[in-house]
Order: C-alpha cells, then sequence, then structure tokens
C-alpha cells in the first residue's frame, strides 16, 4: 500500500482525466480532476458496484486518495467483476445467460434539483454549456447534445418531464477486459437491491434496472449476487496519506457506513479514461463506444 500526502496525490491526479457524462452523485471539483468520492451522509451505505454502470461512458481507472479515516467504519469494499461473473455462471447460470442475450434497461432520473443528499443535478449531469440566460429551448437543446455524445443512436433515448429528464439505455451487463478478453460482471445490480432495502429513507434510489426486454429482474437474482459479492469483497481500512488504484473494468467499490461525524471520512477520487470493456456479444448494443469530445 503507497502512502503519500496530499500535494503528491494532487499533483499525480492532474497528469490526465475522465469526465463522467450523465454522472449521478455530486463531486465538487476540489483541483482539476480531484474530487470527494462520494458526499452521501454517513449512514448510507454504498454496496460495491463498478464506477457508473447505469451509463455508456465509464472510466478505466479509479485512484483514490484517503486523507482523513474514521476511527470507526468507512472501509471501501473492493471485490473482482471477473469473479463475481464466474461465481455467478456457476451459481445461476439462467440470469447470465439471460443477461449476455438481453442486456439490460437502464432508466436514470435526472431532475433540476438534487434529488437526495450526495446526488447531482440536471444541470451537473448534462449542463456544462449551459450560460446564464440561456432560455429554456436552449438549454434543453445543451442538454440533448451533451447526450448525443455518448454515440448509442437508438440504444439511449431520453423523455423529458417537468422536472428533468429520464434516459434509458440499453447496456451490457458483461463485458470483457481489454487484452485478456475475460468475461466481468459491470454492474451495479447488486448495489441497486441493497440500496431498495438498506437506504430506502436515503431517497437514493433515482435508477431503475431491468432486463434489456423490460422485463423485471427477479429479487432471487439480485440477492444472489449481493451473496455472492459478500463472500468474495475485502474490506480497506484507511490510514491518511493511502492511494488505492484499480481497474475498474474488472473491480467493484463501494462505501462503509461509519460512526462519528461525517467529516471525520475524506477520501478523494481520480477517474481516468483509457480502453473501453470490449463486447461479450457481437450485438450492436453490447458494444459501448468512447464518448465523443465536447
Amino acid at each position: 500500500m503507497m502512502r503519500m500526502t496530499l500535494a503528491d496525490s494532487l499533483m499525480l491526479l492532474v497528469i490526465n482525466h475522465d469526465e463522467i457524462i450523465g454522472i449521478v452523485v455530486d463531486r465538487p471539483l476540489l483541483a482539476p480532476n480531484v474530487a470527494p468520492a462520494n458526499e452521501s451522509p454517513k449512514e448510507v451505505l454504498i454496496y460495491n458496484h463498478n464506477e457508473s454502470p447505469q451509463v455508456p461512458h465509464a472510466p478505466e481507472y479509479i485512484f483514490f486518495y484517503g486523507h482523513k479515516a474514521p476511527k470507526q467504519g468507512g472501509e471501501t469494499p473492493i471485490s473482482s467483476s471477473v469473479e463475481l461473473f464466474h461465481r455467478a455462471q456457476q451459481e445461476i447460470p439462467d440470469f447470465v445467460n439471460q443477461l449476455a442475450e438481453k442486456g439490460i434497461l437502464s432508466k436514470v432520473t435526472y431532475k433540476t434539483d438534487k434529488q437526495y443528499t450526495g446526488g447531482s443535478t440536471l444541470k451537473q449531469a448534462f449542463g456544462k454549456e449551459i450560460q446564464d440566460g440561456d432560455n429554456e429551448a436552449t438549454k434543453r437543446a445543451k442538454i440533448e447534445a451533451q447526450i448525443a455524445r455518448y454515440g448509442r443512436g437508438k440504444h439511449t433515448t431520453w423523455e423529458w418531464t417537468d422536472d428533468g429528464v429520464v434516459l434509458t439505455h440499453r447496456l451490457p451487463a458483461i463485458r470483457t477486459q481489454p487484452g485478456t478478453d475475460l468475461p466481468t460482471l459491470f454492474t451495479g445490480l447488486a448495489a441497486y437491491y441493497k440500496n431498495v432495502r438498506v437506504n430506502a429513507a436515503a431517497g437514493r434510489n433515482v435508477t431503475q434496472q431491468l432486463f434489456g426486454d423490460g422485463t423485471p429482474i427477479p429479487e432471487e437474482y439480485l440477492a444472489a449476487l449481493a451473496r455472492i459479492t459478500d463472500e468474495i469483497r475485502v474490506l480497506h481500512r484507511w490510514q491518511r496519506g493511502d492511494v488505492l488504484v484499480y481497474d475498474n473494468i474488472i473491480a467493484q467499490h463501494g462505501r462503509e457506513p461509519w460512526q462519528g461525524e461525517q467529516a471525520d471520512r475524506v477520501v478523494m477520487a481520480s477517474l481516468f479514461d483509457g480502453q473501453v470493456p470490449g463486447a461479450y456479444i457481437s450485438e450492436d448494443w453490447a458494444q459501448v463506444v468512447q464518448a465523443l469530445e465536447g
């Protein structure tokens, strides 16, 4: 485990960066490509997930820097997406086959106002070109131009509502790691399942995930993913100066609740673009491309 000063970490993390188009969490920039990992209240469990599995454009590498650690709790659980796929293929093969055949429909709601503490607004997600004085039509056009950067054509659609927009993506939940072609469950399905049960009072259920044909995913499969994840994850207990680096394509992360004050845990994040994970099957919806510049 490498330990660094804050200055060292900031110098390292500004070399390259990734932009998450359609970000669902509030990450106010502290420096170029340096932001809090998550601003949700300390009581909220953030269960294991790949970074940004609900949208087409996700980073390949994640850097975490531990600037302050609580005395109890607040660990970062890490688990292998490759092992999760392998275990799921053995224990719930019908589910894996359906994911491979159908993919998932990821329906993400963005509202003008923040939906929960630690969540993003529509402007944070897609409004970087919006200027003071823009009328409603101009704002919508600029937001839709950002959505178009996904480059997904008919596999990403959107619907405007009275207070925001709902995006629907057809995405692969099974992808492959470039270079090895190992299949990996690139998903947040277990996290969404846990959020509904553990964090219902926090109002975090802004993403709905279905099979790609629009049918519900049976709860028994989601519970099995969570059980397997519990069995394979390890908890990293933070010490000041820790830097945790991992490959987002083949690893999942989360955040455990902690005791004490909200300010007792300060973990910063930097996200790096890299290679796009490969398609597990040859269908066009199963291929994710690099987002267009913009």
